[in-house]
């Protein structure tokens, strides 16, 4: 997947870091010098640049991105980027925000919030209310991991239970683009669909 990372801070630098091994990942910063070290320590594609300026914008061919991320340390600069990137037609735009007062007006403008420290409140408080979820996930503890997949072609009209046993998977659930699922046997998968499954990685 094409993203987009506006901000080369700690969350969009550690982001960029976790996805670019999978995924084709730009980050954007002001910062001159902090772009020219993040080029120099690793592999990611750097553009210097002021990240609300509209012809930068406009050369990064925002929509057609799949995620665009707007995680810089002005909130401003957020908003703004987040509302050209969704008039741009990005698929998701998450933006950082400062105050859960924010969140509804973005979600009405159809822009993920993101608060950097409610969001470590919820996995803090998830590790005690689910503690054996949170080692059963985490690649230091466990070798099971939880991944998605579209499906393909050849498996659209077949049932969950077909594809199961032809992959040799357990599917958790199947997604259709509005909701989940329960991976019934007889469940038809059809085009546009994501398939949830489980992998055991053995040592």
């Amino acid at each position: 997947m094409k993203i987009l990372i506006f901000g080369a801070g700690r969350v969009g630098t550690n982001l960029a870091t976790f996805l670019e091994k999978k995924h084709d990942v730009t980050i954007v910063d002001l910062d001159k010098e902090v772009c020219d070290r993040l080029a120099s320590e690793s592999d990611l594609k750097v553009i210097h640049g002021d990240t609300t300026d509209p012809a930068l914008l406009d050369e990064l061919k925002l929509g057609e991105a799949d995620f665009i991320f707007a995680v810089t340390g002005h909130e401003e600069a957020n908003f703004l980027i987040a509302l050209y990137a969704k008039q741009a037609k990005c698929k998701r735009v998450i933006c950082r925000a400062s105050e859960p007062k924010y969140s509804k007006l973005m979600q009405r403008l159809d822009v993920e919030p993101l608060l950097p420290e409610w969001t470590l409140a919820r996995e803090l408080a998830s590790m005690v209310m689910h503690p054996v979820i949170t080692l059963l996930l985490d690649p230091r503890f466990s070798q099971i991991e939880l991944l998605e997949k579209n499906v393909p072609g050849n498996m659209e009209g077949k049932t969950v239970a077909e594809v199961a046993k032809k992959e040799n998977a357990a599917i958790a659930a199947v997604y259709d683009g509005e909701m989940f699922h329960p991976a019934e046997p007889d469940l038809e998968l059809k085009k546009n669909m994501k398939i949830v499954y489980v992998k055991h990685n053995k040592k």
